[in-house]
């Protein structure tokens, strides 16, 4: 969900709201406690005989570039993530292990958070995930700072962030001037996409296989308004939208590429009341219809960062184009920092509306044949390590977790998860 200048994107933008917080807490250390073997009794106190403490040696250094030529047959979903941060040796204790208190550690913090810029401190890679086997598979390790991604076929990814440091401040991040980009594994190439089409605020790709389209948000330069545009590989760009009384964000396409379903914010002065609505159109931006008003407000609560609550955004249609899932803001009272974003499902024929979630922040929702990816952030009032962020599929009316710590700890776990088909 997503805003560079007036509608950041949502979970990056959480991502910054809450990093900030990470360095009020100073919890002491916690003591790693060490279970004997199963059937060994531990040996009595000794000072002159003590069985040495397991170590493990440090983990080996990743290459600099792409790390693979293709995608594996095996992994079914692409995420943009900075895990790797924690093999830095910063982040590991003298048994090279991960400290148990990383995001307090004075030397683990600084490859994490940068607080004179208030950007993540390292760029977050792309990754594949197997969900039959629980593996990760980095694929990339460049200077790059990816938010999400999306499969174009087995060799090629289109990607979107951060190719180089435009605002001078040492650290390519969310700050710096965002683009998309085409990553050929194969070809070890990354080719900017956006170059040279008088684009800013550029958010929220999405590809269709189906038309070899690429469909986003963005502004011109030096007009304040968010349009949708299509971009060909080639690079021909198209624009789809052009009503001045919206800006429009979070779109994607219907599987068999002849929908668009997107947010809507109506055009309104700073701070927002009115809420984003979900809006449905065909492929060439004809037939537009309204499908929600966003959600209620019954406590006429403030906004929760620059949000109004009742926002509808990151809308996606389910494969047979009859449903739309899509994040509702209900409260930011609740699941601090994140607030809660409801998990919503909306039945285009019967025009009614089911509640998936209700009590956690559920971000990004991509809906494919094999069910729903998203992002879930759960969050805490009292630790920053008791905050997590986790990619979670809803298959067959159930919800499954699919990260463990310490890489679903917020905010070194997954951004932007995507099916791979």
């Amino acid at each position: 969900m997503r805003k560079r200048t007036i509608w950041v994107i949502l979970v990056i933008g959480m991502t910054l709201l809450a990093a900030s917080s990470i360095l009020r807490f100073n919890e002491d250390d916690g003591v790693e406690e060490t279970e004997n073997p199963p059937g060994e009794t531990p040996e009595p106190p000794s000072e002159t005989h003590e069985p040495p403490e397991e170590t493990h040696g440090p983990p080996p250094e990743t290459p600099k570039g792409l790390l693979v030529s293709e995608i594996s047959e095996e992994a079914e979903i692409l995420f943009v993530s900075m895990r790797y941060v924690l093999n830095d040796l910063a982040c590991l204790d003298e048994r090279y292990e991960v400290k148990t208190n990383f995001l307090n550690d004075p030397e683990c913090i600084e490859k994490i958070y940068d607080a004179e810029s208030d950007v993540l401190a390292s760029p977050r890679q792309l990754y594949a995930y197997d969900i039959e086997t629980g593996g990760v598979t980095q694929l990339t390790n460049v200077d790059y700072d990816f938010s999400s991604s999306k499969p174009v076929d087995s060799t090629r990814i289109m990607a979107i962030g951060a190719g180089s440091d435009t605002d001078g401040d040492g650290i390519v991040s969310t700050k710096d001037e965002i683009n998309i980009y085409l990553i050929d594994l194969a070809e070890e190439e990354i080719e900017c996409l956006t170059e040279g089409l008088n684009l800013t605020s550029i958010n929220n790709p999405d590809y269709s296989k189906a038309n070899e389209k690429i469909l986003f948000s963005a502004q011109r330069k030096g007009v304040f308004h968010n349009y949708l545009f299509t971009l060909g590989l080639d690079q021909t760009l198209t624009q789809v939208t052009d009503d001045d009384e919206y800006h429009d964000f979070d779109c994607s396409w219907s599987e068999d590429g002849t929908k668009i379903v997107f947010s809507r914010l109506p055009d309104q002065e700073y701070p927002w009341v009115i809420p984003s609505q979900v809006w449905l159109m065909d492929a060439d931006g004809t037939n537009q219809v309204k499908i929600t008003d966003g959600g209620p407000n019954p406590d006429d609560e403030g906004p929760h960062g620059p949000y109004p609550i009742g926002i509808d955004a990151d809308p996606d249609l389910s494969p047979d184009n009859r449903k739309i899932v899509f994040s509702r803001l209900k409260t930011g009272k609740q699941n601090e920092p994140f607030g809660v974003y409801e998990l919503v499902v909306y039945d285009l024929e019967t025009d009614e509306e089911t509640v998936l979630d209700s009590s956690y922040a559920n971000m990004i929702p991509e809906w494919k044949a094999q069910g729903i990816v998203f992002i879930r952030q759960i969050g805490s009032s009292t630790s920053a390590m008791d905050r997590r962020q986790s990619m979670y599929i809803y298959i067959d009316d159930e919800f499954r977790d699919l990260e463990q710590y310490p890489f679903n700890v917020f905010p070194i776990s997954s951004n932007g998860a995507s099916w791979i088909e």
